[in-house]
């Protein structure tokens, strides 16, 4: 039996060629020289070198694959990541837009609170100030029987406001005609609280009403009153 030198197949002992390959056999019988020197079948050899070549290529294709699945798989853990943080980084401008959102309006209703409460003090300042300051109380007019008389306006605004400083202005109509410009006159609180003012001068019809405004003496009105009077002489009171 002879062995071809250069794939290994077996040919009778009087074949020149190899049956497999085409090798020419007349050159020696290297392989069959080695099978004899080291036991090893040629189709053995062949055999374990096919099996090599097997088994590299299986590794091989064995690493690749498993390339490939140690690629994917990282990039799929970025990308998880990746998405956890976007949503992490959403969550937290949403929270920190929801904390602005009731910080601005926790502000916004502090600021109304505010207004309302500096609103209520000024009212309430304001109520001070005007039940401390002379108001009108009461008063009375009275007009004489004679053409040349003037009527008198008197008003009642308080003994505790003795000695102050006012002003008053009284208007005087009939039928809906003014009689008088009303200006405004400076006066000072009586002791017993009372405050006189006489008519400019004496009307030619008696008045049938009175607008009295008080002033103190910076010329702020301190109060108003309409008194509606009968159209004869004597004297009338309000309160």
């Amino acid at each position: 039996m002879v062995f071809c030198p250069n794939c290994g197949a077996e040919n009778n002992d009087t074949a020149k060629f190899c049956k497999n390959c085409g090798n020419s056999l007349s050159g020696g019988n290297p392989i069959k020289d080695n099978y004899v020197a080291t036991g090893n079948a040629p189709s053995a050899q062949s055999g374990n070198s096919n099996f090599n070549n097997n088994s590299n290529n299986s590794n091989s294709k064995s690493d690749n694959k498993n390339l490939i699945i140690i690629s994917l798989t990282i990039v799929i853990c970025a990308l998880l990541i990746a998405g956890a943080l976007v949503m992490f980084s959403g969550n937290g401008n949403d929270d920190d837009n929801a904390l602005s959102d009731s910080a601005s309006l926790n502000g916004g209703s502090d600021t109304v609170n505010e207004s309302a409460d500096n609103s209520a003090a000024d009212s309430a300042a304001s109520t001070v100030a005007q039940e401390s300051s002379p108001q009108i109380l009461s008063g009375s007019f009275s007009t004489g029987s004679s053409a040349s008389d003037k009527t008198h306006c008197t008003i009642y605004v308080g003994s505790e406001h003795a000695g102050e400083k006012v002003k008053i202005s009284v208007l005087y109509s009939n039928h809906g005609s003014t009689l008088n410009q009303g200006k405004v006159v400076p006066k000072t609180v009586s002791s017993d609280g009372y405050v006189k003012v006489a008519s400019a001068y004496a009307f030619d019809y008696y008045p049938d009403e009175a607008y009295i405004t008080l002033y103190d003496n910076n010329g702020n009105v301190l109060d108003t009153q309409t008194v509606y009077l009968n159209e004869n002489s004597g004297k009338q009171t309000f309160s």
